[in-house]
């Protein structure tokens, strides 16, 4: 799988693990779930810069209309709006980060379950247990809908979607975990995403 092959599809989340190291899930709008070995705060950077966005002007000036400094929500594109979510519980490592993200746009319903956490159910039919409650979630949701009415109007500019031209690589992935290797995380992948286990 090529670089554009990951661009291209919808974007429905970003969500920290470990395997072998501090890696991410990519999510796509197909349900298709891919290794980038990088951290989520890298992955994140790169697909920003792809789509030319400023995450530092975004999150301020997004923070300023919902006033509030955490949790704030990004937008990429018409149709990318990342929400920062809880993902890990504790982190192994002190700079790992807790956070995934998850499209705005890409999210079907919340459920509540049990211990104080949430399932959030995506449009490809993926569902992940995130360890925020239900009504937390619904605020991050609330959040949203107030970012989109004011920065993602219909008529944004397309120009952002554009994908990135065959002889310049895409910074958004750098090693897509290869068949050897699906083998070694299947069982996080299945912890994650079938019967949504609860987190350790």
């Amino acid at each position: 799988m090529n670089a554009k092959d990951i661009i291209q599809p919808k974007v429905a989340a970003l969500l920290p693990i470990y395997d072998r190291g501090n890696v991410t899930i990519f999510l796509t709008g197909d349900g298709e779930k891919v290794i980038i070995r990088k951290t989520c705060k890298t992955v994140l950077k790169n697909l920003a810069r792809h789509y030319n966005v400023d995450l530092v002007a975004a999150r301020k000036n997004c923070g300023r209309l919902l006033n509030k400094k955490l949790q704030v929500p990004i937008p990429l594109t018409s149709k990318i709006l990342l929400i920062p979510v809880k993902f890990r519980e504790k982190p192994l490592g002190k700079n790992d980060g807790a956070l995934g993200y998850l499209n705005f746009f890409q999210i079907k319903e919340i459920n509540e379950a049990k211990r104080r956490k949430c399932i959030v159910s995506f449009d490809n039919g993926v569902k992940i247990k995130v360890p925020i409650t239900r009504e937390t979630m619904e605020e991050y949701l609330k959040n949203a809908r107030m970012v989109e009415s004011i920065f993602l109007r219909d008529d944004i500019s397309e120009h952002n979607n554009a994908v990135l031209p065959e002889e310049r690589p895409a910074e958004i992935i750098y090693e897509c975990i290869c068949s050897e290797a699906r083998n070694a995380v299947e069982a996080v992948l299945n912890e994650t995403f079938a019967g949504i286990p609860p987190f350790r």
